[in-house]
């Protein structure tokens, strides 16, 4: 029996050793460069990779498209500059279908340090995600262009988590950045420290969002356009069940600049569901019709607390339709001054301060305003 024991103990050691070399054997890092590297494209690198591999992409222009994960757990990492952002772009040069698709990853399929660009497509964004639920850190998309869903990218059914990520100069029909046309799951989108700005759409300059209720934190909005309705945000939710909600939540985010040809200058809650903002703050947006900051229809709400809203122009209210205030909110009609001489401000000194001292004389600016907007005259330090 002893000896029996000896055997067995042996056995299952020899085994564990095996698991364990096998495992370690997996984990393996494929290199990916222009030249002298096993691996000159990313796709090759990928279709030779396991799970729990890592892709090491040096710095370069790597002109692929239609790229597919095949529903593998690896780590695709790009090479930064000394500023940390990424060395890495992939350029399609408008060729294929988009740059990059997932189809039900998770969340150990992680993307990071990569500039996405080149896409120009109908109705499919640079990248897309469908049922899947990858993480992206430190990523650009940038000047993509697309007649569909999501310039950047477009999510459905999924929650990917993108950190530290610009979407930059991207155009659709819905949501010039990013698209997300339902979350079918528990779980939602997350966005961490991203920043919007200069993305151009009919509905959701910068994102539109559609029965989905992501979480937003630290997030920038600035410069973006929807000819239509939500200069950055556009939200639309269903009551058929809780999933399909619509109930955004937007922590410390900062809305500034943006427009809306009709309704909602930063953010329009549209049919169902809410856009609850705390900390936030949402200045200098314009819209033409309803809410220059914020537009909600009878059926859905904002709920603002510990928020700055100020200096929004081109309607009667500043938020229009339902909405639930409480006393931590600060909504003035002018945001106050950032730097002396920025009477409107708008964060710099210029002829518009000029104006708005002219326009209010003596009611109650004087000669001295003039004199501290010629003094301080240029950008807010």
């Amino acid at each position: 029996m002893i000896e029996e024991m000896r055997t067995i103990r042996t056995h299952l050691l020899a085994t564990a050793a095996c698991l364990l070399l096998c495992v370690g054997a997996r984990a393996e890092t494929l290199d990916v460069c222009p030249t002298g590297c096993t691996y000159a494209s990313i796709q090759n690198a990928i279709d030779a990779s396991s799970d729990g591999d890592t892709i090491a992409v040096a710095a370069g222009t790597y002109h692929e498209f239609d790229i597919t994960l095949q529903g593998k757990a690896i780590t695709i990492s790009g090479d930064t500059d000394s500023n940390g952002l990424p060395a890495v772009t992939i350029d399609s040069q408008g060729m294929g279908t988009n740059i990059i698709g997932f189809f039900g990853e998770g969340n150990d399929t992680i993307i990071e340090h990569l500039v996405f660009t080149g896409c120009s497509g109908e109705g499919v964004a640079a990248v897309t995600m469908f049922h899947a639920d990858p993480i992206m850190i430190n990523c650009t998309f940038i000047d993509n262009v697309n007649t569909g869903l999501g310039g950047g990218a477009y999510n459905l059914n999924g929650s990917p988590h993108f950190i530290d990520c610009r979407f930059i100069d991207n155009s659709a029909h819905w949501g010039g950045g990013y698209a997300c046309w339902e979350t079918g799951q528990p779980d939602h989108p997350v966005f961490l420290r991203c920043t919007f700005s200069g993305n151009t759409a009919t509905l959701g300059g910068a994102i539109g969002n559609l029965r989905s209720s992501p979480v937003l934190t630290e997030c920038v909005f600035r410069n973006n356009t929807a000819t239509e309705h939500g200069g950055a945000f556009f939200n639309e939710g269903d009551d058929c069940c809780e999933r399909w909600f619509g109930d955004v939540v937007m922590e410390q985010c900062v809305f500034e600049q943006n427009t809306a040809g009709q309704s909602g200058g930063a953010i329009c809650n549209s049919i169902f569901g809410t856009t609850t903002l705390d900390g936030c703050t949402i200045k200098n947006n314009t819209a033409e019709i309803d809410g220059s900051a914020i537009a909600s229809s009878a059926a859905t709400m904002a709920i603002l607390t510990g928020s700055t809203v100020c200096s929004n122009t081109g309607t009667a209210d500043q938020i229009d339709g339902p909405v639930d205030l409480d006393d931590t909110n600060d909504i003035v009609d002018i945001c106050p001054a950032d730097c002396d001489g920025d009477i409107t401000g708008d964060g710099e000194v210029n002829v518009s301060d000029l104006l708005a001292v002219i326009a209010d004389w003596d009611n109650p600016y004087t000669v001295a305003d003039i004199l501290a907007a010629i003094d301080g005259w240029g950008p807010c330090p």
